[in-house]
């Protein structure tokens, strides 16, 4: 675990390095002052969105078919990647004190897919599906919180008047 935290470490100080490269950049390059207030949110979403893409490894490490997935069912593998990194973002950030989206804003974000933007997902949907997601990791099942998704992510896509071919035997992507 030593190699991990070591290397961990040094992603860390090298994209910090690079952002403060990049503020400099900005301010002297360009000649633009990014004021202190507004400084505060561009660090508070990029720990957002580091936590965010830390979790798509999570969901890929339970499904490590997914990019095979993706080659046959390309909606329904970008649903569960999206909204499976999502719930697993809401549950990590909430535990460790780091800012998260309202369900209002996943589902904004989640529009600009254009394979999800027609799915009709609503706040509602996202806060039900969290609620029953982190009850399942609460229990010690992110396998089975992921099916959820993927569940979720079928009947969303089964309302679509025209739906791809949904893929019925999701053991074939999951990691037992």
């Amino acid at each position: 675990m030593l190699w991990v935290t070591s290397l961990f470490d040094e992603i860390v100080s090298r994209v910090l390095n690079n952002l403060v490269k990049a503020h400099r950049f900005v301010c002297e390059a360009l000649g633009v002052s990014i004021p202190r207030e507004e400084l505060a949110k561009v660090f508070e979403e990029v720990e957002h969105v580091a936590i965010h893409e830390l979790v798509h490894g999570v969901v890929r490490r339970v499904y490590p078919g997914m990019e095979e997935l993706y080659h046959e069912d390309e909606v329904l593998a970008e649903c569960v990647d999206e909204v499976g990194a999502r719930m697993l973002e809401l549950y990590v950030s909430s535990r460790v004190g780091v800012y998260t989206h309202s369900f209002e804003e996943h589902v904004h974000e989640l529009e600009h897919y254009t394979n999800l933007r027609d799915l009709g997902v609503e706040a509602r949907d996202l806060e039900e599906l969290y609620r029953e997601f982190e009850k399942l990791v609460e229990e010690k099942k992110l396998g089975d919180a992921l099916d959820a998704v993927v569940r979720k992510c079928m009947e969303w896509k089964h309302r679509l008047k025209n739906p791809r071919t949904a893929l019925q035997h999701r053991d074939r992507y999951r990691l037992a």
